[in-house]
């Protein structure tokens, strides 16, 4: 392809040379024989020659009337309309021939969608020659029909077969008209009828390919071959018929055959490189490839001629949610909506943005006309009823979904949705399931069975999982993906051979998958194995040098086996230069970063990540809040004020501001921020706890508790509101209310951490048998899960009986030898109790998770503990490094340095820390030790 473009290029710079030497040196006597080279041109099809020869001609003579003619058929020929029209009418008006000039004109006028003004012009006109006469009366004919106004085309058409009974275009177009009457047939047999007359008539090929493809697509006895071979035919008969080329590209996309598709755009750019539809469609096969910057750059080229060109605004839209350009995917999608009011599409795919953006009472009111309509859009009504489920609304879902199935009786997706609104109901669970089956048997699709499988793991029947895999494999033979599911399920049961042996029968059938390599790697993690891990992604990277998902999974595997976070960092590096237009290796450097506790670097990171995405909303949201937590309110204010313009209709830049305006102390600004966010979305859920958060500051707990009852009433299957009430009461240290309501909250969906919550209020509450009750039952239920005893433990060492809390640490050592977290709070009340062995139980913890400031820091106090000053330095003086925003540990660091009686360095940590004001809260033991010194 290269060696092909050099060779046209080299032609235009010869024709460029010439003309240049021609023009230089002749008088305006020899245009004539500048037009002959150009019309000769033409004729040998080198448009790009002639391009180039005729703008040079009219730079010299601008007055050139068949110069303007010719340079028009040029770029009406290459589908330049908008400026090939342009030239046609200069043309015009400088005189050249209508007989020429029309025929063209009307053309360009009809591909810019001008066919009411065609008609209005030049409906009445009659040209002297009877071929020019037809073609322009069969332009307007064609603009009659697309007004819909069958009965004035057909006298067109009338009009122009009288004086040209064999005009091909006039008989295929008399074709269309029968067409578009609902005889496919007859229409069908007119085109044969021209095709025996003319068997090299493209146009006639080219229709009779529309038709059986319109057949084929309604699911009509027509097949797909007939089509594609008549179609074919006509790029046979015409290599630059673009519409013929784009039929069958769109032919084979409809069958989702990508490469079929990729191969006949070769062929149109071969004959029409310059061509918008040429550009247009190898932006739709970069979206299929997944590579949204190249359809953003076509799209926007495209634009710049065409701006309010519906097809493309829908891609470049397209695009741009794909790139996380939300603000911009808005812009192009409600343009089309606002060009097409009535359009379905364009409503769908906006709705689309504004529920990703957070808006779905938006989204809501969008779709609302089209699901209410006679008849109502399914598409519409499916996506409603996402939008309620993913609310929370299983009520509204399951009333959308039970109308969609009542429109479409047999659309898996309406059944499928139907059980699912049902099970998370909770309601009629044993009829859902059941249906989910009926589904799942009758559709040759996945849908129902991947929703099977999800809903027998969420309630962790593993059983019934297993069996809906089972049927799932039956459906993908070849595919990795019941398998993997299979090891999912293995791993539930604590089955780590059947797990290894699912995930590897998965790579048996696609060696480079993914997930069955991140699982087997994850396996070979707790095995200890972490090399085996790292070995078998770094075996994938030799095959796909660029998989940035292989180079996240060895981030994670970095920072989970041996909490290496400058290897992990370094391969998300290696992602984001990978893919630097993916926002998601960016995020998770920033969230690697902050939960090390690594604040600036992370600053860094996300200043970098937004300078290269500004218009990625997360990449803007993590910035801010990293400029919040470095104390820096105004700069924070300002990434939210920017991700607000990005996203105008969404709360949450107005959440994160209430959250900035908090932090400063400013209530009013605060208060400000949190009503503009209920304007925004007034039932939104993180809305209405901005507002108790709010109501709690200004010292008005019954607001806060009167919108804790609203969400109770709204949502009373979720734990949600239940939790803030216990919230407000906590604050205002009423215990036994706050344990009243965890204890339904606890027994809610999406309880979280409430019966931690619970375990904490019961125990403020002075009732510790109950809480030590709740303990019990929870490990019963949840013999992995140590949080509860771990509080439990915690609250006894806090309470001063670090005897008491380290036999408690001790316990859970038992049912968990490797966890850090209790081997770090074990050393650290052995350190407080000046026993010896702490620093062997530290350093075990920090052998786990190397690296870990807070770690450092316990085995520094338990080495000074054990009278190991240099070391117990050394250490300290490494959590600093790592954690320098961590002021804790600097003041640890100076103590260790007063112990071994190195008052210099002692005095210069105090005073950076005293240099820190109040933002360190323990400032009054920095200013005692500095007066100690």
């Amino acid at each position: 392809m290269s060696l092909m473009r050099s060779a046209r290029r080299s032609r235009g710079l010869s024709a460029w040379g010439l003309t240049a030497a021609v023009l230089v040196g002749c008088s305006g006597h020899q245009t004539d024989e500048l037009l002959a080279s150009a019309r000769g041109r033409i004729e040998r099809a080198d448009v790009e020659g002639a391009r180039l020869e005729l703008k040079t001609l009219l730079q010299s003579q601008p007055q050139s009337a068949e110069g303007r003619f010719l340079l028009g058929k040029v770029l009406h020929d290459t589908g330049d309309q908008a400026s090939a029209e342009a030239e046609l009418r200069r043309a015009l008006e400088l005189g050249f021939s209508e007989t020429r000039v029309l025929p063209l004109l009307s053309s360009a006028m009809l591909g810019l969608g001008q066919g009411a003004l065609l008609v209005k012009q030049f409906g009445l006109t009659r040209l002297p020659d009877a071929i020019a006469d037809a073609e322009l009366r069969t332009h307007v004919a064609a603009a009659e029909a697309a007004d819909g106004h069958l009965d004035e085309a057909d006298g067109q058409i009338a009009q122009a077969l009288a004086e040209a009974p064999e005009f091909s275009k006039a008989l295929l177009l008399r074709a269309k008209l029968t067409q578009a009457r609902g005889d496919e047939a007859k229409a069908l047999a007119q085109v044969q009828a021209v095709i025996d007359r003319r068997a090299d008539s493209h146009e006639a090929w080219q229709l009779k390919g529309e038709l059986l493809l319109r057949a084929h697509a309604r699911g009509a006895a027509a097949e797909r071959g007939p089509a594609l071979a008549a179609l074919l035919e006509s790029t046979r008969l015409q290599p630059d018929n673009v519409a013929a080329h784009v039929e069958v590209i769109g032919l084979h996309l409809l069958h989702g055959d990508v490469a079929a598709a990729n191969a006949q755009w070769v062929a149109l750019h071969k004959a029409a490189p310059r061509h918008a539809e040429t550009l247009f469609h190898e932006a739709v096969l970069a979206g299929h490839k997944g590579d949204f910057k190249r359809v953003r750059e076509l799209c926007q080229q495209l634009l710049r001629a065409k701006p309010d060109d519906p097809r493309v605004l829908l891609l470049a839209g397209q695009a741009e949610l794909n790139l996380g350009a939300l603000a911009q995917a808005e812009a192009h999608f409600s343009k089309v909506a606002q060009l097409a009011p009535k359009a379905a599409m364009p409503r769908r795919w906006l709705a689309r943005v504004q529920v990703q953006a957070g808006q779905t009472g938006k989204a809501l009111a969008l779709l609302r006309p089209l699901a209410d309509g006679q008849p109502p859009d399914p598409q519409a009504l499916l996506q409603i009823a996402e939008i309620q489920l993913l609310g929370g609304d299983h009520r509204g879902a399951e009333g959308t979904y039970a109308r969609l199935a009542k429109l479409k009786p047999t659309d898996p997706r309406a059944r499928t949705g139907l059980a699912l609104a049902r099970l998370q109901q909770g309601e009629q669970v044993d009829q859902a399931f059941v249906e989910l089956r009926a589904v799942a048997g009758a559709d040759p699709g996945t849908v129902a069975d991947l929703a099977l499988v999800s809903a027998r793991l969420g309630r962790h029947d593993l059983a019934g999982a297993l069996q809906a895999i089972d049927a799932l494999g039956v459906k993908m033979p070849g595919q990795p993906l019941p398998d993997h599911l299979r090891g999912r399920v293995a791993l539930q049961r604590r089955d780590r051979d059947g797990a290894r042996q699912a995930f590897e029968a998965a790579l048996a059938k696609d060696a480079d998958y993914l997930p069955a390599l991140a699982g087997l790697a994850m396996l070979d993690l707790a095995a200890a194995k972490p090399a085996a891990a790292k070995a078998r992604l770094e075996a994938l990277l030799v095959r796909q040098p660029q998989h940035t998902g292989a180079m996240m999974a060895l981030a994670e595997i970095s920072a989970r086996s041996t909490n290496q976070l400058d290897e992990a960092v370094r391969w998300l590096d290696k992602a984001i230069k990978s893919d630097p237009s993916n926002p998601v290796p960016r995020l998770v450097l920033i969230d690697q970063l902050m939960g090390a506790r690594q604040l600036k670097p992370a600053l860094v990171a996300a200043q970098a990540a937004v300078a290269a995405l500004p218009e990625q909303g997360d990449l803007l949201d993590r910035l801010g809040r990293l400029q919040l937590m470095a104390g820096d309110h105004q700069q924070a204010l300002s990434s939210f004020n920017k991700l607000a313009s990005l996203r105008p209709k969404s709360a949450l830049p107005q959440l994160r501001a209430a959250d900035a305006h908090a932090s400063a102390g400013n209530l009013p600004a605060m208060a400000a921020a949190v009503r503009r966010a209920t304007e925004l979305e007034p039932h939104s859920l993180q809305v209405q706890q901005a507002q108790a958060t709010l109501a709690l500051r200004q010292g008005k707990p019954e607001h806060a508790l009167a919108v804790a009852r609203t969400l109770q009433t709204r949502y009373p299957d979720d734990a949600v509101g239940y939790r803030l009430e216990s919230d407000v009461e906590m604050r205002r240290q009423r215990y036994d209310a706050a344990a009243s309501a965890l204890r339904k909250a606890v027994s809610r969906r999406q309880a979280g951490d409430s019966a931690l919550r619970l375990h904490t209020a019961l125990m403020l509450a002075g009732k510790t048998s109950e809480a030590e009750q709740l303990a019990t039952d929870h490990r019963k239920r949840h013999p992995d899960d140590l949080s509860l005893d771990l509080q439990l433990a915690d609250m006894v060492m806090a309470g001063g009986d670090l005897a008491g809390a380290e036999e408690r640490y001790r316990a859970l050592l038992a049912r968990q030898p490797g966890n850090v977290v209790t081997l770090n709070n074990l050393a650290y009340v052995m350190a407080r109790q000046q026993r010896p062995g702490g620093v062997a139980v530290a350093e075990k913890a920090l052998a786990l998770a190397p690296g870990t400031p807070a770690l450092m820091d316990t085995l520094a106090l338990c080495l000074a503990a054990e009278q190991q000053l240099p070391r117990a330095i050394s250490v300290q003086t490494q959590a600093v490094a790592t954690a320098p925003d961590m002021p804790q540990f600097r003041l640890r660091l100076a103590r260790l340095h007063l112990q071994a009686g190195d008052k210099a360095s002692a005095r210069s940590e105090l005073d950076r820390l005293a240099s820190l004001g109040s933002a360190f809260n323990r400032q009054a033991e920095v200013v005692e030790l500095l007066r100690g010194l």
